[in-house]
C-alpha cells in the first residue's frame, strides 16, 4: 500500500512539472495567452494527488517491516522462557544428583561404621583389681572361642599367654605382683588392647 502512494506521488509530481514547463513556454511565446479552466483544474488536481501520495506514503503502514516486529518479540520471549526452563531443570537435576551422592556417602559411612563395630573383637575382664590377703588376684577373661590373651608387665615383658579354647570358656590368670599390665587379645585378624592395674593388698 505504501508503494502505491509513493508511485502516485511521483506520477503527480512528474505530470505537474511537465504541465508547468509546458504552460511556462506557452506564456513566453504568447504573453497574452489565456490559461483555461481545464488547465487550472488539472494543476490543482495534480497538486492534490501529490499531497495525497505524500501523506499516504508516510501514514500507510509497512506490512513487510511490521510483521517481523510483531513476531520477533514473541519468538524472543519464547526463547528466553525455554532457556529459563532449561536452566531450572538443570539446576534441579544437579541438586538431586548432589543429594543422592550425599545420601549414598552417608549410607556407606554408616554401613562401614556398623560393620566395623560388629566385627570388633569383644572381650571382658576387670581392669582394676587388688591382691587379696593371700597375695593373689584372680582375673577372669571372657572372650569368643579361640581368643588368645597376651599379658605384659610395665617393662613390656611377657608375663603369660592364655590360649583360647574352641568352647569359648572363660580363661583365668592369678596375678601375684601389683603393678600395671597390658593385655592384648588376638582372634584371627582381630586384635584389641587394654590396660589392667593390680593393686597391693588392701588394708
Amino acid at each position: 500500500m505504501k508503494k502505491l502512494f509513493i508511485l502516485l506521488m511521483i506520477l503527480a509530481a512528474v505530470c505537474f512539472v511537465g504541465v508547468w514547463i509546458y504552460q511556462t513556454q506557452r506564456l513566453k511565446k504568447n504573453a497574452q495567452a489565456v490559461i483555461g479552466k481545464g488547465q487550472v483544474v488539472m494543476n490543482w488536481g495534480l497538486i492534490i494527488l501529490f499531497v495525497i501520495g505524500l501523506v499516504g506514503a508516510f501514514a500507510a503502514p509497512s506490512t513487510k517491516t511490521s510483521a517481523p516486529a510483531e513476531h520477533h518479540p514473541a519468538n524472543e520471549h519464547a526463547t528466553k522462557v525455554s532457556k529459563a526452563q532449561s536452566s531450572s531443570e538443570s539446576a534441579a537435576a544437579a541438586s538431586a544428583s548432589s543429594s543422592q551422592a550425599a545420601s549414598s556417602s552417608s549410607s556407606a559411612t554408616s554401613s562401614s561404621a556398623s560393620s566395623s563395630s560388629s566385627s570388633q573383637l569383644q572381650v571382658d575382664f576387670p581392669t582394676d583389681v587388688s591382691l587379696n590377703k593371700t597375695g593373689d588376684a584372680t582375673v577372669s577373661f571372657k572372650a569368643p572361642a579361640n581368643t588368645q590373651f597376651e599379658i605384659k608387665d610395665s617393662n613390656n615383658n611377657v608375663v603369660t599367654t592364655l590360649n583360647g579354647n574352641a568352647q569359648g570358656a572363660d580363661q583365668t590368670y592369678n596375678f601375684k605382683k601389683p603393678g600395671k599390665y597390658h593385655v592384648t587379645a588376638h582372634n584371627g585378624d582381630q586384635t584389641i588392647d587394654k590396660d589392667l592395674t593390680v593393686r597391693g593388698i588392701s588394708q
